[in-house]
């Protein structure tokens, strides 16, 4: 019942009519509220709805259809729902290919697909062999085009981050990709309204800091994300205790 009535509030909130017209619908804040109340599982809403809007159809428009298929397939995966990872994987892959053919050099669709490749080697690593080394050359000339881009950097940092090694991984240089982002997005108000990457940056270099056992580091990153976002139940649940114990042991 309780569900119930949160969903119905938040189907509401988005349509908010004025004059008897129903306005536009605010994406980024509402994808941005569900992110942070945990409801990613709701994109496939928003997502819906942006695939439907005339008004989205150009490059941008497009480009950021396919930040929230990112951001919706790496929770997908992270809660182990394999089955609806795959099927909104392989709609982002067909919206990213269409980008392509007409972008081959935007930097930020550059990196979306070499992110979208690393979900495709994470849920099939045979795969790894002949996708890594395109992955790779995609990651690359992504950064090389768009070296000042926050969200190209968190991209880039990401395949550094996850990727082994033998392919290319690099925890340090990842970090240090990390942190430029989040020095370009502090500097700029803009960049961090309403942005789940924002967020979702913070923790990121919590984890790598965490798994470099630099504790400190991690628990200023965690109690940064606590302070400003309070209602973000995923640090104040999961990873913030997490740490805590580590910190003890």
């Amino acid at each position: 019942e309780e569900m119930k009535r949160i969903f119905i509030f938040t189907i509401l909130s988005l349509c908010i009519v004025s004059g008897g017209k129903a306005q536009q619908i605010d994406y980024k804040t509402t994808a941005f509220n569900l992110f942070l109340n945990g409801k990613i599982s709701q994109w496939p809403w928003v997502i819906n709805k942006m695939v439907a809007d005339p008004k989205l159809q150009d490059t941008e428009g497009q480009l950021e259809i396919l930040t929230y298929y990112y951001g919706l397939v790496g929770h997908l995966m992270d809660v182990g729902q394999k089955k609806q990872a795959s099927e909104n994987l392989r709609k982002a892959n067909e919206l990213a290919m269409k980008l392509y053919k007409t972008n081959p050099d935007n930097p930020l669709l550059l990196g979306l697909m070499s992110n979208l490749t690393g979900f495709q080697i994470a849920l099939s690593p045979l795969k790894a062999t002949t996708l890594a080394k395109g992955m790779m050359n995609k990651a690359k000339k992504s950064i090389a085009k768009g070296p000042n881009d926050p969200h190209v950097n968190i991209l880039y940092s990401n395949i550094l981050f996850y990727m082994p090694g033998i392919f290319g991984g690099d925890t340090e240089k990842a970090l240090q990709g990390y942190k430029k982002a989040l020095q370009t997005m502090e500097a700029d108000p803009e960049l961090k309204k309403n942005n789940w990457m924002y967020i979702q940056l913070m923790v990121t270099i919590g984890v790598v800091e965490e798994k470099r056992e630099n504790y400190v580091e991690a628990q200023k990153m965690y109690r940064k994300v606590l302070e400003l976002y309070p209602e973000y139940a995923h640090v104040k649940n999961v990873s913030y205790p997490r740490l805590l114990e580590k910190m003890k042991g």
